[in-house]
């Protein structure tokens, strides 16, 4: 969890293009929607105020449950606490009550909690359970204590729960204290072959992560660092995570990886999510020699991401859910009643590429499909030059899926919530073979001088077809191309609910093949 205040500020630079766009939206959209909150219909959001990075995704109790960065008193970064909420599948959520919240301590400091784990202590190693039958959860998180005199520090510590609902800190926090000011986001697994509980957590200025272990979640012994001179270091390194994933189409093959926060592919300022592939003996993280930097998602708004714990046995799947925002402009975008919200439950998995190298690719769970409601248009394939309307759809809440034959067209693909001038691209680049998302003038862009910009993925080399899921939810566009092997993460603000839909093709025709457009019916309430 990162404290940037200088990325929480508009500049008057900013502000000045705000008067200019918002005089220049209003002119072409007088019958706009005055009142768009841009709360999502299918992705989670909190019930108001603010929200950032997801903590202690955890399946206990026959529910699976969220815990997030959470203000409960307002709509930007401040009083981190740990909101709360359950589900059935990941994708329907029940917001219950704030589980852990800030508080003053006697000597006149503040901790607040910022991001962290949970972990279901089957066999109550920790002893927090004094009942037969009784299974702890149990919190790790960070503890930010702010102290005038002293300044703020970071430590890792521990609250419990035997009901899944009310926490209990422990009375020996902290567990691990470093006495510095960067030391945070305590992922913690535990591990069947060596009995014990393994943390790798993060210092984020000197780009390290550290590994310890605990018998009883307690007591923790450091084992090992990793960081050297491998990955992005453009931005700082936080919110890690560790797991192990199967190689698809190799049987019994499986590979460890490390997904972190920090730099994006464009280093030029942004943050996004990247990961490292290797092997984990317990100890210590050796790191395949691959060309790394490697990134999870190529769009800037996909960060802080981490796994869900302790799934059923019978569901082998990693499933992550990451921030659907940016530091870069998180605090000023233009959502009313909340602030921030979580991308679609994604599950990671492992392949090989051309070149023979592993690579991870993500896809939306198959729970969100269950989500889809009327199929708005189908086409078995439809040859466009310039743009072709969809007269059938509509609507700010879409799952779209549709194959582009690729041809000596520059550029081919969709124009998603269109209403005057107003349009994102999502489109393949034969330029520079890569698939691209346009947000330059997909609405409100007036509020960062950050925000308006275009991001791109490689492609593959091979002149085959490349295959679109979009998932459209009022304020973001998800794009995963080719089985989730090419991701896009982008908000977007349009300027009004009544949007159209448009093929295109530059030049020549391009032919699309298997559209299928769904609405999709919500699941926040």
């Amino acid at each position: 969890m990162t404290i940037l205040k200088s990325i929480l500020t508009i500049t008057l630079a900013s502000a000045f293009c705000q008067i200019v766009n918002f005089t220049e939206a209003h002119a072409q959209s007088v019958d706009s929607t005055s009142d768009l909150t841009y709360r999502p219909i299918y992705h989670f959001t909190p019930p108001q105020n603010w929200t950032n990075d997801p903590n202690g995704l955890v399946y206990y109790g026959d529910k699976y449950h969220i815990f997030y960065q959470y203000n409960p008193e307002g709509d930007t970064w401040g009083h981190m606490s740990w909101g709360h909420a359950t589900s059935t599948d990941m994708m329907k959520w029940e917001h219950e009550p704030i589980a852990l919240q800030d508080y003053q301590n006697g000597d006149g400091t503040s901790t607040m909690f910022f991001s962290g784990t949970a972990v279901v202590d089957k066999n109550n190693t920790s002893g927090l359970s004094k009942t037969d039958g009784e299974i702890p959860l149990v919190a790790i998180y960070t503890a930010h204590i702010d102290s005038a005199g002293t300044g703020i520090s970071q430590s890792q510590s521990m609250a419990y729960s035997l009901d899944g609902k009310q926490f209990t800190r422990y009375d020996h926090n902290p567990l691990i204290n470093l006495k510095t000011t960067d030391f945070r986001d305590p992922k913690v697994f535990w591990r069947e072959e060596s009995q014990q509980w393994i943390m790798i957590v993060a210092l984020p200025l000197d780009f390290r992560l550290q590994f310890y272990s605990s018998p009883d979640l307690k007591s923790w012994t450091l084992l090992s660092e990793f960081g050297d001179k491998l990955g992005d270091k453009s931005k700082i390194w936080e919110c890690p995570d560790i797991f192990e994933l199967p190689v698809e189409n190799e049987a019994g093959v499986s590979k460890w990886v490390i997904t972190l926060s920090g730099g994006h592919p464009q280093q030029n300022g942004n943050l996004g999510m990247q990961y490292v592939i290797g092997n984990f003996d317990g100890k210590t993280f050796t790191a395949d020699p691959l060309p790394y930097p490697l990134y999870l998602d190529n769009g800037k708004d996909f960060y802080a991401g981490i796994i869900f714990n302790n799934l059923p046995e019978s569901d082998t799947r990693k499933i992550m859910i990451g921030w659907e925002n940016s530091w870069e402009y998180a605090a000023t975008t233009p959502s009313k009643g909340f602030r921030g919200q979580m991308a679609a439950p994604r599950e990671l998995t492992l392949y090989k590429d051309e070149k023979g190298e592993y690579r991870i690719k993500s896809f939306p769970i198959r729970e969100v499909n269950n989500y889809r409601g009327n199929l708005l248009a189908k086409q078995s394939s439809v040859a466009v030059t310039g743009s072709k309307l969809l007269n059938s759809v509509s609507g700010n809440a879409l799952d779209i899926e549709f194959i582009i034959k690729r041809s000596s067209a520059e550029q081919a693909g969709i124009k998603l919530l269109k209403h005057g001038n107003y349009e994102t691209l999502v489109y393949y680049n034969k330029i520079d073979n890569t698939l691209k998302i346009d947000r330059t003038k997909s609405g409100n862009v007036s509020f960062s001088a950050k925000f308006p910009s275009i991001e791109s993925v490689p492609l593959p080399d091979d002149g085959g077809d490349i295959a679109i899921r979009i998932l459209v939810d009022n304020n973001s566009v998800e794009v995963f191309a080719n089985s989730g092997k090419q991701v896009l993460t982008d908000l977007v603000f349009p300027v009004s609910e009544k949007v159209t839909y448009e093929l295109f093709s530059t030049e020549v025709a391009t032919t699309f093949k298997d559209l299928n457009v769904w609405e999709m019916k919500p699941s926040m309430q």
